[in-house]
């Protein structure tokens, strides 16, 4: 149910406010099949506001480095070809500050 609410959200403030609103975010770190091995983190990593709630220092008992938060995860890039990029890589891309 949760992961549906992610994708309904109409705004990134609503995906921030859903995460905030998480009594326990271990849900946010750990891997699913049904995400093709993919963790919310991974996927949630686009929106900077987010992350900031998810790796705030208030969660580091959640922190396991048996099961790291952060891996490359398998992504489509078109028919029959897949490309791999860590959460901290599409963070980067996604959230590069533009020269001016």
């Amino acid at each position: 149910m949760l992961f549906q609410s992610v994708y309904v959200c109409k705004t990134q403030s609503d995906i921030i406010l859903l995460v905030e609103d998480q009594p326990l975010p271990v849900v946010f770190y750990k891997s699913f099949l049904e995400l093709d091995g993919a963790n919310m983190t991974s996927l949630l990593s686009f929106d900077s506001r987010s992350m900031t709630a998810l790796l705030n220092d208030r969660h580091k008992s959640y922190f396991n480095a048996d099961f790291p938060i952060f891996y490359k995860n398998k992504t489509l890039k078109s028919k029959g070809k897949y490309f791999y990029r860590s959460a901290i890589d599409s963070a980067l891309r996604n959230n590069q500050i533009k020269a001016v």
